[in-house]
């Protein structure tokens, strides 16, 4: 199984002086497109307009991964088209069995155009933190 639990606040640049709103609303028109085109089962992807400003949630959960890698390539797609763009995106993959965190949850943080997988160290390992 593998689940994916996140959000982004959208914004097209880290410096205030580079704000813009017609090249916000650009973004924001195209990430809304990608979202329409990435119909999966058992995906939800809610791109919303709270007090002036985006914020996009992510849940996702699957049997298996191979159904999945395109959730991170989104979430890094919207980091360069919007390098203002901040968040954090969990990932529980309990066959991540090569790379040894089949019981971890990894962190995929999206900041100043750029995402990066990080160590987790709130809910892993999984079991005993979440489960046993």
């Amino acid at each position: 199984m593998i689940e994916f639990n996140g959000w982004a606040i959208i914004r097209e640049s880290y410096k205030d002086d580079n704000d813009n709103d017609e090249h916000l609303n650009s973004i924001i028109k195209r990430i809304e497109s990608r979202i329409t085109e990435l119909d999966y089962n058992n995906e939800f992807y809610c791109l919303k307009r709270l007090n002036g400003t985006y914020h996009l949630s992510i849940m996702v959960n699957h049997n298996h991964r191979v159904v999945s890698e395109h959730v991170i390539d989104f979430y890094k797609w919207i980091a360069e088209i919007s390098k203002g763009s901040y968040g954090i995106l969990y990932v529980q993959d309990d066959e991540d069995i090569e790379r040894g965190n089949e019981n971890e949850f990894k962190v995929w943080c999206m900041k100043k155009g750029k995402v990066t997988e990080l160590n987790d160290t709130y809910l892993s390992p999984l079991n005993p933190e979440v489960e046993e």
